[in-house]
């Protein structure tokens, strides 16, 4: 993975999903940049976890697209998407933990909304099947 600015997002992202309580200065030592340039970019924590939360709501729009969820048995549908939703674990999993602006949060959420009803399509259509259980909400 290569250092320095370019490689401040996902290394960032990493170490937080590693280590939630990580500082600002742990994450400038793991991007390979100074504190300075880190600041630079982004002028505080609130400032770095709303580009992280917005790289992961990207990362999770682009997993369930390449899931496909609305093609094929949708035993078959799910496990696309399972698989491409876990392999952002490393990466984004713990990101949650991090406190958002209300505002951002809210924002965020608007804009994942389509991809959520996106996968509740699929287990409704896979209780309409019969490939999954209808004792739980599908949403």
């Amino acid at each position: 993975m290569p250092t320095g600015p370019d490689a401040l997002l996902p290394r960032a992202a990493r170490l937080l999903a590693l280590r939630p309580a990580a500082s600002m200065d742990e994450v400038a030592t793991a991007a390979g940049i100074s504190r300075a340039t880190l600041f630079r970019r982004y002028p505080s924590r609130a400032a770095l976890v709303s580009a992280l939360s917005e790289r992961a709501l990207t990362a999770y729009v682009d997993a369930v697209e390449r899931a496909r969820p609305a093609e094929g048995p949708p035993a078959e549908a799910l496990r696309r998407v399972l698989g491409e939703l876990a392999a952002l674990a490393p990466d984004h999993g713990l990101l949650v933990l991090q406190p958002l602006d209300e505002h951002v949060e809210r924002g965020l959420l608007d804009r994942a909304r389509a991809v959520d009803e996106r996968l509740t399509a699929l287990v409704r259509r896979g209780q309409e099947s019969g490939d999954f259980r209808v004792d739980l909400p599908a949403d």
